[in-house]
């Protein structure tokens, strides 16, 4: 009888609540090292707030439950990752925590409408996750999956980092039409290609 894959124990199912989504690949694999080839998205929860801390620490919790090492958690304090990389200042003060699925997961609106345009990393939403706990022999813990994701709000080109300046302001009148050009039919009467 060959090996079959050990089932794993949905322990949790729900949305989470309203954050940035981060690390979004919804509409295409995330083929890099970290993304195993599948979809993606996490999701930053301001720290601080009654609701956000509730929820990270039922997740942790349920992770050691299942005899989860904190280092593998699949919420990670972003205190934690900012200290330990500069790249990742943007995480201070957040909860993080990231989903996988191998499907692609539906996108819908705050009416649950399906989106014509994917959610991206910065905007605002919920995603629909699942807890499942695994045993790998040498590691032990809840993985998230992720069902479906909730768009909120639309942040992701919001901000550009340009601010208002007083020197330079695109010119978005019509051209003048040349001399040559007055009647409109589009230019030269005599053909010359001159302008070539």
């Amino acid at each position: 009888m060959a090996d079959s894959k050990p089932k794993t124990k949905t322990v949790y199912k729900g949305a989470t609540p309203a954050g940035i989504l981060t690390y979004a690949w919804l509409d295409k694999r995330d083929a890099s090292e970290f993304g195993k080839n599948k979809f993606k998205c996490s999701l930053r929860l301001k720290k601080g707030e009654g609701k956000n801390d509730e929820y990270a620490r039922m997740l942790i919790d349920l992770h050691k439950a299942a005899k989860g090492k904190r280092d593998t958690a699949p919420v990670k304090d972003g205190d934690a990752l900012a200290e330990d990389n500069e790249k990742k200042e943007n995480m201070r003060g957040f909860w993080l925590l990231s989903a996988k699925t191998n499907n692609k997961p539906e996108q819908m609106d705050s009416k649950k409408n399906p989106l014509g345009a994917t959610a991206k990393s910065g905007d605002w939403g919920k995603l629909s996750i699942g807890a499942a706990e695994y045993d790998t022999g040498a590691n032990k813990g809840i993985t998230l999956y992720l069902n479906k994701v909730q768009l909120l709000e639309r942040r992701a080109n919001d901000d550009d980092g340009f601010e208002e300046e007083d020197d330079y302001e695109a010119d978005t009148k019509k051209a003048p039409l040349r001399d040559s050009d007055e009647d409109g039919d589009g230019g030269d009467e005599g053909g010359s290609d001159d302008d070539f």
